[in-house]
């Protein structure tokens, strides 16, 4: 077979959970992102590459394992895979005679313009007159990360193309004469994965060029509002946030300072929001009134103002100390 365009994947870590949502969206999600297994499928390919990490654990269930090969039986063409750090001992009793696992021993697989390979301590028999491509997982940037994995030992090979799994956000770049990408996760399973995640296409017709291309899904997203005291229209502004992104995943992050007395009820506005998920996180602080406490009659807080009003301290130094000093007589959380 000829090859001209390849999907390069991984880390679709399918069968994980984000035990923070309620069970029905950890399940609703589940389904979804199996759903969008015969999105990436149907997309113009030759062969698939995943590079790792295919599942999230070697328990995932039977009826995970038998979504994915179906798809990849109906697919027809090669998916090559290379294990990961989370199913390096997986056992794959459903799998199509199109999916291809690559690994020491079987460290190739050839096609009629382009071999693809697996890490290995020793090559042997690279066609020069081909396009090779390598399949690795790990990090390639830390070498104290126990998954670390040290490009130089194949800089003096002759790979074309470096598709890399193990790093959850799309990277793309260049290594000696090498084309390197991280295709990043395909499906999103926290806060700390926001944005758009989906797959590389390789074209390997001439030289090489890899794009990213996003899946179409939800997206954890996180925005933040910063309170002024007095603000107005607070709960109008958070409704329409919730509004533009009522099929996502949505944190809401609060800061800033509210005057004293006058704290929003955050959970209140976001409840009964027509939206998929949102939650909060509420870092404000109330705004201290300084000139109220410093009158106050026989008051550890206007004794504790006067004596820091007194000290040889700049104005910004006075006024951190004066908010914490305040914050902590009243028993409230410090500003620090």
């Amino acid at each position: 077979m000829r090859v001209e365009k390849i999907l390069h994947t991984a880390d679709l870590h399918l069968g994980a959970k984000n035990v923070k949502l309620p069970l029905i969206k950890q399940k609703q999600l589940l389904q979804e992102h199996i759903d969008s297994l015969s999105t990436l499928f149907q997309e113009d390919s030759d062969v698939m590459l995943v590079c790792g990490d295919l599942f999230h654990t070697n328990f995932v269930t039977q009826k995970i394992k038998k979504a994915f090969f179906k798809e990849v039986e109906k697919f027809g063409r090669p998916v090559l895979y290379i294990n990961g750090n989370h199913d390096e001992k997986m056992e794959f009793e459903f799998a199509p005679s199109n999916f291809i696992v690559l690994d020491e021993k079987n460290n190739v697989f050839r096609t009629e313009n382009v071999d693809f390979w697996s890490a290995c301590e020793e090559y042997q028999n690279f066609d020069y007159s081909k396009k090779n491509v390598l399949l690795l997982h790990g990090e390639i940037s830390n070498k104290s990360d126990y998954d670390f994995v040290d490009l130089k030992k194949y800089v003096t090979k002759p790979f074309d193309y470096i598709a890399l799994g193990h790093e959850h956000s799309f990277w793309k770049g260049t290594f000696q004469k090498s084309l390197i990408c991280y295709s990043g996760a395909l499906f999103a399973n926290g806060f700390d994965e926001c944005g758009e995640k989906g797959f590389v296409l390789v074209d390997v017709k001439d030289e090489v060029k890899a794009e990213f291309k996003p899946l179409p899904q939800r997206q954890f997203k996180i925005v933040e509002f910063a309170l002024t005291p007095g603000q107005e229209n607070l709960s109008n502004e958070l409704k329409k946030v919730i509004e533009e992104n009522k099929n996502n995943l949505l944190r809401l992050v609060f800061t800033g300072y509210y005057a004293e007395g006058e704290k929003p009820d955050f959970a209140s506005i976001i409840r009964g929001a027509n939206a998929f998920y949102v939650e909060f996180v509420d870092k404000t602080k109330v705004e201290i009134d300084i000139e109220r406490y410093k009158n106050e009659p026989l008051s550890f807080k206007a004794e504790f103002i006067r004596l820091v009003e007194e000290a040889e301290l700049g104005e910004e130094e006075k006024n951190k100390i004066l908010t914490i000093g305040i914050e902590a007589l009243k028993g409230d959380d410090l500003s620090l």
